[in-house]
């Protein structure tokens, strides 16, 4: 019987696509295709995903499988080329083994993970060579590692696996982080952690590194078997990365107390982390630009330095776009210091800058000013002037600092001003509250700048101040002990009794004599007096007589009557005296 050429090339194909399959199955496991085992892989893997389900902390790098060292408890994902494409989990037992699919039992007791890899594919090789292991870490065992010598807070912590050295000495400084719900209460109860740099490393230009030059390189970790010495910058530099290594369980960390003595050597200038590091033998260029943590956006590449102890004056240093030398890197000497430079500024006058004006003026906004020469009353003039109801006593001016950012800063800048004054202790209360709440005014009174064009008052202005014109309120806002406290209509060339009585008066228990103005603008308390008129924006408070407990008025009424005791016999003594 003739068959047609289609159907028998269609026949051809499709033994083709049905002995593929067969002939991949025989290569890959040297038995025949098995429906039941590639069912088993599947299920295993549903019922093993379970173990990727669990809590865990986060971790602060990629790991590196060349320094990472596998243990028990390490999740592992594999999957091989050929007839089963599934992925299948394994966890290394407490006994340092994998229990690999018809492989059997293998230890990777002091493997890290490509070792295993290519262990795996060796193995794989002399069974089939068609075929291919593909291995993965999926999750990473959680190990106690203890700390020691010179840190904040010494004891045992158990953190991931992949978590480096440097991480892990990091944390601890803070370890409320290292816990997941517990955070929060210590840092309230601790009032925070103050980040925020000091004095001292703004004026030195440091970068406030947590440990010193010497300890950083020397951090010394004993294994359960063997030891090992991080050196934290040195394993930024490529292929150095088994310096800061990944911690595993039992690790003993010792953070060493600083060596003053030792020599250093030094990067400068315009980088990201200027740094000190202790100097030990065979170190390079590219260690310090390592440490340095790259340039700022206005260093000048093509001008770093490197000035060595030896007195033979500037080296220049090239270096390629990723910050890494190029050419000779030069080995250091003791003493010797890499310099950054700036690029060079137009240090030229400012010819103009800009301003902004708001409130009650007739064309608020930008104005274009000369830095230092263009007056306040030119402004408001440039701007249409005042509207009828602005109010100048209550306006202001104000010039941004660029000082401290934080509250810790600000807090830390006041008691370095407060650490040679001549006040007293008492005044400590009173003076943090005018630091804390300073604000960035110019001082001057508008009402006499525009006036007198020519008076001081008129002051120059500068780029980014900020013009404020304010309206001027029709009411007074009166209260504390008072009869009836709220807003007062404002009326002008009036005192501060007036107010009162038309807030109801002073109520039962008022202390008249302490009742003050608040002005509007400055928020000074002014004591009340015939020649102090209440001005638009001003409020008015009557305080209560002060709390005072009954066993500080006794020892008052005790005192005074001491003292009238002692007055009295000593005048009974004089007049015996002199009869």
């Amino acid at each position: 019987m003739h068959r047609s050429p289609c159907f028998v090339r269609s026949t051809l194909t499709y033994l083709i696509v049905l002995l593929v399959p067969l002939h991949a199955a025989a290569q890959g496991g040297g038995s025949s295709y098995d429906l039941d085992r590639m069912g088993a892989s599947s299920r295993s893997l549903g019922s093993s995903s379970s173990l990727l389900s669990t809590a865990q902390l986060p971790t602060d790098d990629v790991v590196d499988p060349s320094v990472y060292y596998l243990g028990p408890g390490d999740v592992l994902a594999y999957q091989t080329t050929g007839l089963d494409f599934s992925e299948k989990l394994v966890v290394v037992t407490p006994e340092n083994t994998i229990m690999m699919e018809r492989s059997g039992v293998l230890s990777v007791a002091g493997m890290t993970l490509q070792r295993l890899r290519d262990t795996l594919n060796v193995i794989m090789k002399l069974r089939s060579t068609n075929v291919e292991l593909y291995l993965t870490l999926r999750r990473t065992r959680i190990v106690y590692v203890t700390l020691r010598g010179n840190v904040t807070f010494q004891g045992t912590y158990a953190v991931p696996a992949s978590m480096r050295v440097s991480t892990f000495v990091s944390l601890t400084r803070q370890p409320w982080l290292l816990s997941k719900d517990g955070g929060a209460g210590v840092m309230e109860k601790s009032g925070g952690v103050n980040t925020s740099s000091t004095k001292a490393q703004e004026l030195t230009r440091s970068s406030g590194e947590m440990l010193g030059p010497y300890a950083m390189r020397n951090i010394s970790i004993r294994h359960r078997i063997g030891s090992h010495t991080a050196d934290l910058p040195k394993s930024r530099l490529p292929g150095f990365s088994y310096l800061d290594p990944h911690v595993r369980e039992g690790d003993e960390i010792t953070v060493p107390f600083e060596d003053r003595t030792l020599q250093t050597v030094s990067i400068s200038g315009s980088v990201m982390s200027p740094t000190t590091l202790a100097y030990k033998k065979g170190d390079r260029v590219s260690l310090l630009l390592a440490a340095a943590a790259g340039p700022t956006d206005d260093a000048d590449i093509s001008r770093i330095v490197l000035v060595q102890s030896t007195g033979s004056g500037k080296q220049p240093i090239t270096v390629d776009g990723n910050f890494h030398v190029v050419g000779e890197d030069v080995e250091l000497e003791p003493g010797s210091s890499v310099i950054v430079e700036r690029k060079a500024e137009n240090v030229a006058a400012q010819a103009q800058g800009v301003i902004q004006v708001y409130g009650e003026v007739v064309l608020p906004g930008a104005v274009v000013i000369v830095p230092g020469v263009t007056k306040l009353n030119s402004v408001l003039a440039s701007v249409g002037g005042v509207l009828p109801g602005a109010s100048l006593g209550l306006s202001y001016v104000v010039r941004p600092e660029h000082g401290s950012s934080t509250m810790s800063q600000q807090r830390d800048d006041a008691f370095r001003t407060f650490q040679y004054s001549d006040l007293k202790l008492e005044d400590t209360t009173r003076y943090q509250i005018d630091q804390r709440y300073r604000l960035p005014y110019v001082s001057c009174d508008m009402q006499v700048a525009m006036r007198d064009s020519n008076s001081s008052e008129n002051i120059a202005l500068f780029p980014g101040d900020i013009v404020v014109i304010q309206q001027t309120p029709d009411r007074i806002y009166v209260y504390g002990q008072v009869a009836r406290p709220g807003y007062v209509s404002f009326s002008s060339k009036k005192h501060l009794d007036w107010y009162v009585q038309h807030a109801g008066g002073y109520a039962t228990g008022a202390q008249t004599g302490r009742a003050r103005i608040i002005k509007g603008r400055s928020r000074v308390w002014v004591e009340h007096d015939n020649a102090v008129f209440v001005e638009p924006g001003d409020e008015i408070y009557v305080p209560r007589p002060p709390d005072i407990p009954v066993g500080t008025e006794l020892q008052t009424y005790a005192i005074i009557a001491g003292i009238i005791t002692s007055i009295v016999a000593l005048t009974a003594t004089m007049i015996s005296i002199l009869r």
